[in-house]
């Protein structure tokens, strides 16, 4: 009896040391009755296996026919080390985690309603993926914290519980909890991850880097692997910069679109190395260094191949932190039979699309094709002659072997804090400073931050004399020399213990500019090159096209320059009869004759106060050379001609005299103040403070006043469009100039009331 009871205690004990066991994995009873009470909206795993989720670090996908394992490594990504070791998809792993973590049962199907036909259709047995995950013990092995099979997408939807969304939900059983068989609808569905078999969870991108990262990209190919073509940039802000083969300047759009193309390249196959033969030497090898990385990313590109199916280019590719082979797109897919073939083929012929851009929109959307990449020096070099910015600049000077003058431009800075803006002023045709229309001195700024490039004549390689080359297409005896003085730059150092700003000068830029005839074509060229460089490009007539040495170009284009306060008499000189004005600014009234006839009280004091304004504000739409011969034909017989009498105040010798007036007083405020200018001075020089006396001083005080008279002759000129232009003249100085339509018929303009 005792034999009985003890062997009765020993099954006992060993009984409860395997429940111990099992509970000791997953804390769950489920282990020995190998049944679990699932209810919906319970989570699918317990709080204590899903807060281990962060700390998975190998995993198992099986489906019917395949299965990877995969391992995360110490930066946190994770890898495929079966059946080859490669790089998992960086999302991938963190997919799956989260679905373990937030599915939740929506409802569980009774095992006596689960016949073998309907299991087809929850595709736990036909079409599984069996996913394990586990997490590291103390003793260096592995333990399972979660273990299932997912089966086909339910047709059935879960509230999101956030009152706007629905979730998808997949069928699903898990033996994690014992021989459990019965089929769960779980919320959540990664199903797309397999879509394509679990190779597509390789990562499909072969350089796994941000643009910004990369400082260095040097392209080989297998012609030449002794000169290779290398572009630099000292930091994600700086420019990039061609120091190889000759030292040049790099298209920044260019190469930076080069970049984020490599970087968003998408394999359609990842391959073991070990089953693809690829050729004898790669086409082209590219290397990226990036900040903070010692070890150079680089891959090697291989010759185009036409695939099986014989309707698409593909290409291989390799790179050095992975042994495995990609298959990359070389061109858009073309279809080879029906209208879309010849409308496709039809657009890649376009000589305006030689990047096949429409092409790729509609055969591939975003797709990176290897043949499209810019690998080449004429496709990665900037297309611009010059990158001047309109306000880093401080002085020009444009000489010409054609005018014995130089043209200077130079900027007078303003004041920010006052609302000054810079003023430039330009000095041509041997005359000294003058101020200089601003819109056309931006106008020309700007067309030489933006030359295009027609084409590339010749890089002088390193070592070799660029004097050499310069001669050989005349540049050494140029047509234009271009001068360009960036403005000085602000840099702080420490002197004598103090942070103090240094304003350090920049060395100008010198640009050699050459008319020439290309040997081959017959037809005339312009040339240029910027001294301290190797190459010599073939520019665009858009840049000579504002080269001017004469001073009509740059000259202001306001026509007059008088305050109001000088106006005396104003005389409009109508074909029927001229009407004679006389002002008074004091007072500010009007009084007119026509034919003998007095019409003051015709006079609209408004329209004939904004008549002036206008005067003043009147542009010449173009200055024109002295005695250019169709505007003086014209102007032989002006249609209309304005008239100013002025009396010019000298106050040159008056002391200044601040005024303490109220600043909220404005000139719109005058009249409300006192009805009129001369009740207003009359108030003010009546006061018996300091200010009332000196400004009693300075108006009584007796002045020179200088007269003058200026006269603009107005004549349409010859043309037949619908808004002609009308030539102008200053009959006193015998400028000649243009104005267009609108603003010859302002000075047409009635001032009297009918």
């Amino acid at each position: 009896m005792r034999i009985i009871s003890t062997i009765i205690l020993v099954l006992l004990a060993a009984l409860c040391v395997t429940a111990a066991t099992f509970l000791a994995i997953d804390g769950n009873i489920a282990r020995l009755t190998g049944w679990y009470h699932f209810k919906p909206g319970m989570p699918l795993f317990s709080k204590e296996n899903t807060n281990k989720l962060q700390d998975v670090s190998w995993m198992r996908i099986e489906s019917l026919h395949d299965c990877i394992e995969c391992s995360k490594q110490a930066d946190g990504s994770w890898w495929i080390t079966k059946p080859f070791h490669d790089r998992m998809q960086a999302d991938a792993a963190q997919k799956i985690l989260l679905f373990t973590e937030k599915a939740k049962v929506v409802d569980t199907l009774p095992m006596n309603k689960t016949t073998r036909g309907s299991m087809r259709e929850f595709g736990v047995e036909t079409t599984p993926h069996k996913i394990t995950l586990k997490v590291p013990t103390r003793d260096g092995g592995h333990t399972t914290v979660a273990r299932y099979t997912l089966g086909s997408a339910s047709p059935w939807f879960e509230d999101a519980e956030d009152g706007k969304n629905l979730l998808p939900t997949t069928y699903l059983r898990t033996d994690y909890y014992g021989r459990d068989k019965r089929v769960h609808v779980v919320s959540g569905n990664i199903l797309s991850l397999f879509s394509n078999g679990l190779e597509a969870l390789r990562d499909p991108h072969p350089l796994l880097f941000a643009p910004a990262e990369v400082r260095k990209v040097t392209i080989k190919t297998a012609e030449d692997t002794t000169k290779p073509l290398t572009l630099i940039r000292a930091s994600a802000e700086s420019p990039w910069n061609i120091i190889s083969p000759n030292l040049t300047g790099a298209g920044q759009d260019r190469v930076n679109n080069l970049v984020a193309n490599f970087s968003a390249l998408k394999a359609l196959r990842v391959n073991d190395a070990a089953e693809i033969e690829l050729p004898e030497k790669p086409m082209f090898t590219i290397e990226f260094e990036l900040e903070g990385k010692n070890q150079p990313l680089v891959m090697k590109l291989y010759a185009p191949f036409v695939s099986d199916s014989g309707n698409q280019m593909l290409s291989y590719a390799t790179v050095n932190d992975r042994p495995v082979v990609f298959t990359l797109q070389a061109e858009p897919k073309v279809r080879r039979s029906g209208s879309y073939s010849t409308i496709t083929n039809t657009i890649l012929q376009l000589p305006v699309l030689q990047e096949k851009v429409m092409a790729q929109y509609l055969l591939g959307g975003n797709t990176v094709y290897t043949s499209e990449l810019p690998l080449s020096l004429d496709k990665l070099r900037t297309m611009q002659f010059t990158d001047i910015s309109v306000d880093d600049v401080e002085r020009v000077s444009l000489r010409s072997r054609f005018a014995p003058w130089p043209l200077r431009l130079l900027r007078i800075p303003g004041d920010a804090e006052s609302e000054v803006s810079d003023t430039w002023m330009y000095s041509a045709a041997g005359h000294g400073y003058r101020e200089a229309e601003k819109a056309v001195v931006e106008r020309f700024l700007k067309s030489l931050g933006n030359v295009p490039v027609a084409g590339f004549i010749e890089d002088v390689p390193p070592g070799e004399n660029v004097q050499d080359a310069m001669k050989r297409h005349g540049l050494t005896t140029p047509d234009y020399i271009l001068s360009v003085l960036p403005r000085p730059c602000a840099v702080r150092a420490n002197v004598f213990g103090l942070d103090m700003p240094i304003v350090r000068d920049r060395a100008p830029r010198i640009f050699y500019i050459k008319r020439n005839i290309d040997p081959s074509s017959g037809r005339s060229q312009w040339l240029g090159m910027e001294l301290g460089t190797s190459s010599i490009y073939q520019l665009s007539t858009k840049l000579t096209r504002n080269f001017s040495m004469t001073s009509e170009t740059w000259k202001q284009r306001d026509i007059v320059h008088f305050p109001i306060s000088a106006l005396r008499k104003l005389t409009l000189g109508f074909a029927y009869a001229p009407l004679e004005l006389e002002y008074d600014y004091i007072g500010e009234t009007w009084n007119g004759t026509m034919n003998g006839e007095d019409v003051t009280p015709r006079i609209n004091p408004h329209r004939a106060e904004n008549y002036v304004r206008q005067l003043q504000k009147l542009k010449a739409f173009h200055w024109l050379y002295d005695g250019e011969p169709h505007a003086t034909e014209a102007l032989q017989k002006p249609v209309f001609y304005v008239k100013l009498d002025l009396e010019m105040t000298d106050y040159s010798d008056a002391e200044a005299v601040v005024i303490d007036a109220p600043t909220e007083i404005d000139s719109t405020q005058l009249d409300e103040v006192d009805g009129s200018r001369r009740k207003l001075a009359e108030k003010m020089l009546s006061q018996d403070d300091e200010t009332a006396t000196k400004l009693r001083d300075v108006a009584m005080a007796e002045r020179k006043t200088q007269k003058q008279t200026i006269t603009i002759e107005i004549a349409p000129a010859d043309n037949t469009s619908d808004k002609p232009v009308f030539y102008g003249r200053i009959k006193e100085t015998g400028a000649l100039f243009t104005l267009q339509f609108d603003d010859a018929q302002s000075l047409a303009g009635s001032i009297l009331d009918m």
